[in-house]
């Protein structure tokens, strides 16, 4: 909502003001960057200022919307305050100071405000619409912004070089049974390429309870089929509901419950149920950060002794850049330990340690470009019963693609990416390319 109510804030002040700031110097500068939606920059401008030239009504205002524009509201209401007591029918910073204390959730005082502006015979009809339109934008805020509903289908085919994530090796010599030489493996356990076709989709609903506090749920579901190894197919169906708050100046957080199933050849292989807490922040700088602990219970119904239960905890940050491309760069990284519930597989019990960072970039109009590599390593805990020895795993994953947005709902892409799995047992071990072209559809 607040991206609205700049623009509503900036065009009512815009209409009421015959001539801008009238200042020189410092304000000068500041109020030129304003003016060019750069509100964070003048607020580094004027705050060192703030002590000497506090309860000037044209220096508060500036800094009134500097500070608006930063996610500073609680000092931009301050500031508009000062300019009202000194100028009580400055009507921009009465309006201002309106949208400022919706931004710190005091639905009532904003209401207050807005209609001393609305009542002055003074405005232009035009003005009192957009304070309507303002007011109307107010119930929105306080009922969370109402329901909202949206739905993505994606369509995807191309070529996988090894469908099943296994080994190329078809002769493995297993330490347990040295005696008998070398084992040959069956075709299914060794690397199969294919070409395939997906379906993918999902469902998120969110529902606003109050201010910054919001219900949502998120359904996903999607089927890939092998052209020739079918016995790969793979269906998953998963969901994701909790509660969100956000709050003016620390971010948001929310928490939530997942699950998930995970089918290959028409049966079911895996599920997982487990929750998911996290908070995430944007400075005035635009940069993300993210923080967030997950617990899930892995569940194996066709070999209850691999079941197990995940802890994992990490953190991510994110830097939006300016400039025509639009480029976002990102870093994660993650760890955390899984215990099977059985002791007597506790060889499949690990700690694990990731990784991940990318981009993305504008490349000509409506084409954005996107690249990511991620690694993680994992360490067993006991060593393999038929191996004789602790496992330990590296996987790196690396990925390039574009989209296409042919319009604001459809968009075309295409997409390689590269697996590799680095282990000290053999069996472990592949290497794995997909390439593919998917149309995605918004509703």
């Amino acid at each position: 909502m607040r991206s609205g109510l700049l623009g509503a804030g900036l065009a009512i002040a815009a209409a009421l003001s015959a001539a801008g700031v009238a200042a020189a110097g410092t304000l000068e500068d500041a109020q030129a960057l304003i003016d060019k939606d750069n509100g964070p920059a003048a607020y580094r401008i004027l705050k060192p200022e703030e002590r000497a030239r506090a309860g000037e009504p044209d220096f508060d205002y500036a800094l009134g919307l500097a500070a608006m524009d930063s996610g500073k509201p609680a000092e931009a209401a301050a500031a508009f305050e000062r300019v009202l007591a000194v100028d009580p029918d400055h009507l921009q910073a009465r309006a201002e100071l309106g949208r400022a204390y919706i931004a710190l959730n005091e639905p009532e005082a904003a209401r207050r405000e807005l209609a001393t502006v609305k009542a002055q015979e003074t405005v232009p009809p035009g003005v009192k619409e957009a304070i309507a339109r303002y007011v109307d934008a107010l119930d929105t805020g306080l009922s969370g912004g109402g329901t909202t509903l949206k739905s993505h289908l994606e369509l995807s085919a191309g070529y996988d070089s090894n469908v099943n994530n296994s080994t190329a090796d078809n002769r493995i010599l297993i330490p347990a049974f040295a005696g008998l030489g070398y084992a040959t493996l069956s075709s299914s356990a060794t690397g199969q390429e294919d070409a395939f076709a997906q379906v993918a989709g999902r469902v998120s609903l969110t529902h606003g309870l109050s201010i910054g506090r919001s219900l949502f749920a998120d359904v996903n579901a999607s089927y890939r089929g092998n052209a020739e190894y079918d016995q790969f197919n793979q269906a998953i169906a998963g969901f994701n509901v909790g509660a969100a708050q956000r709050t003016p100046d620390w971010g948001s957080f929310s928490l939530s419950m997942q699950g998930q199933s995970y089918w290959i050849d028409g049966q079911p292989y895996r599920y997982t149920v487990g929750g998911l807490g996290q908070w995430n922040y944007r400075s005035e700088g635009k940069t993300d950060y993210g923080v967030y602990l997950q617990y899930a219970h892995l569940s194996y119904p066709s070999n209850q002794g691999q079941n197990a239960n995940r802890y994992t905890a990490g953190a991510t940050i994110g830097q939006s850049f300016s400039g025509s491309r639009e480029p976002y760069a990102y870093a994660g990284m993650y760890g955390g330990y899984e215990k099977v519930t059985h002791s007597g597989f506790d060889h499949l019990s690990n700690r694990f340690l990731g990784g991940r960072l990318g981009g993305e970039i504008t490349l000509v109009s409506q084409l954005r470009g996107y690249a990511s590599a991620s690694i993680e390593v994992a360490d067993y805990k006991d060593p393999d019963p038929l191996f004789l020895t602790e496992r330990h795993t590296v996987r790196s994953d690396a990925s390039i693609g574009v989209r296409y947005a042919l319009n604001d709902a459809v968009t075309l892409g295409a997409n390689v990416s590269y697996t590799n799995s680095d282990s000290n047992i053999v069996l472990y071990e592949y290497d794995r390319v997909v390439a593919g072209l998917s149309l995605g559809v918004d509703f």
